[in-house]
């Protein structure tokens, strides 16, 4: 009888230790999912380079967020004198930053005017 009950609790012990690690795997792959995108936003973002006609893509807000205080100003947007045609349009705060939603209305609203396709 004491072999039975041996081989059930180590039955059960192995059974649980793979629910655990099962868990653990999850968790993981949780917190990688949730950690890469912090870790790019502490990456070095290059600032959108012009292209020669002034009317390419257009810059994301972390590349034209060029000193990384999470919101764009006129100065930040020198190179790209076709965003700045539309910046007092967008500025609902009327204090010369965009921040991050005022920013992708700048960029909607540069694309409507025609100034890029």
């Amino acid at each position: 009888m004491k072999t039975n009950n041996t081989i059930s609790n180590t039955s059960d012990n192995i059974s649980q230790f793979s629910k655990v690690i099962r868990i653990a795997g999850v968790l993981a792959i949780g917190l990688s999912a949730i950690m890469q995108p912090v870790n790019a936003e502490n990456s070095q973002i290059k600032p959108a380079k012009k292209s020669p006609d002034g009317k390419g893509n257009l810059p994301t807000f972390a590349q034209a967020d060029i000193n990384g205080d999470h919101v764009v100003t006129k100065s930040e947007l020198q190179n790209f004198p076709y965003l700045l045609q539309t910046f007092d349009k967008v500025d609902a705060g009327n204090d010369g930053k965009l921040e991050q939603h005022e920013y992708q209305n700048l960029k909607m609203e540069t694309k409507r005017e025609g100034e890029v396709k």
